[in-house]
């Protein structure tokens, strides 16, 4: 009996799908509940490959975040009951992204949801409200294997060092088709640009953070993180400053990656990992989710981030 299988068995009342492929997942299980034979040809079938089946509905960002409205049109609906399946499936996709509102209105349908509601909750990561974690189900998906990953990315074209300097940028995980594009073309330009954003100005260089560009974006955020041990305390307070006037997307990219790019620069030169900095840095993706106040946040965090890569650099 595979994953799917085992889950549509004995269906729980929420569920929360972890990982690149948590999309494609939910498809299938979603489709084992409502035909367990996965038929292709009956009525449930045919209604989830055009997207018309009225027992499930599919919620997705609308912005940068999936709003409290679209949860609250979702407890509204959730006191009918099913039309033509034994149970109604509401799948969210981002749940990471929910708005702090939003998460609290779901948390009140988790907590108490009809009997015939099932929901499948997708992410990519864990960084979500413990009370939504308690409340789910974790199925962790594995990532497919680098060696499949590279094979695929070979047949597409790439050469071994395109694949290497695109996996490492995406950290393992497998593109999809509108993100290999950006990365085939700034594969190619990337010294170039590190070295443009190696000859900027500290101001200039901290405005690359709002770079469209993920890729460059994230260039930025490395060359940011090898000036920083050398930075003053009033230099530190300034980029604490342009660093809190972004979009929280862009302040949690710039922690994420900061992340990244310090266990990985710790691992390269066979350094103990830096606790202290590591949790300071996983707890403000949390604290910055939770309105605290971003300024001092981001103070914080660069000091402690300042002082982890002095003494990893002693």
């Amino acid at each position: 009996m595979d994953l799917v299988e085992s889950l549509a068995h004995k269906p729980a009342q929420a569920y929360l799908i972890v990982g690149a492929t948590a999309s494609q997942f939910a498809r299938q299980f979603a489709q084992h509940l409502f035909c367990p034979q996965e038929c292709q040809h009956c009525p449930h079938c045919t209604k989830l490959a055009h997207g018309t089946h009225p027992d499930l509905t599919w919620v997705s960002k609308s912005g940068k975040r999936i709003s409290i409205d679209q949860v609250r049109d979702l407890q509204q609906k959730a006191v009918y009951p099913p039309v033509e399946a034994p149970k109604k499936i509401y799948v969210i996709e981002s749940v990471e992204d929910l708005s702090l509102e939003a998460a609290n209105s779901l948390l009140k349908i988790l907590e108490d949801p009809p009997r015939y509601l099932v929901f499948i909750l997708l992410a990519k990561s864990m960084n979500i409200l413990p009370t939504i974690l308690s409340r789910c189900q974790i199925v962790k998906l594995p990532t497919p294997p680098r060696a499949h990953i590279e094979r695929v990315l070979r047949e597409r074209g790439l050469s071994e060092r395109e694949i290497e300097i695109l996996l490492t940028l995406t950290k393992g995980l497998m593109p999809d088709e509108s993100l290999l594009a950006v990365a085939k073309q700034f594969i190619s330009e990337r010294p170039k640009i590190q070295k443009q954003l190696g000859a900027l100005h500290d101001q200039t260089l901290w405005q690359s953070l709002t770079e469209q560009n993920p890729f460059v974006r994230r260039e930025a955020v490395i060359e940011i993180l090898k000036r920083l041990p050398n930075y003053s305390s009033a230099q530190v307070l300034d980029l604490a400053t342009t660093l809190s006037k972004c979009a929280q997307e862009i302040i949690e990219f710039f922690i994420q990656e900061a992340l990244y790019w310090y266990r990985d620069n710790l691992g390269r030169r066979e350094l103990l990992p830096d606790r202290h900095t590591i949790y300071a840095l996983e707890t403000a993706l949390w604290k910055l989710q939770h309105n605290a106040n971003v300024l001092l946040l981001a103070e914080s965090l660069l000091f402690t981030l300042r002082e982890g890569l002095r003494a990893t650099s002693a």
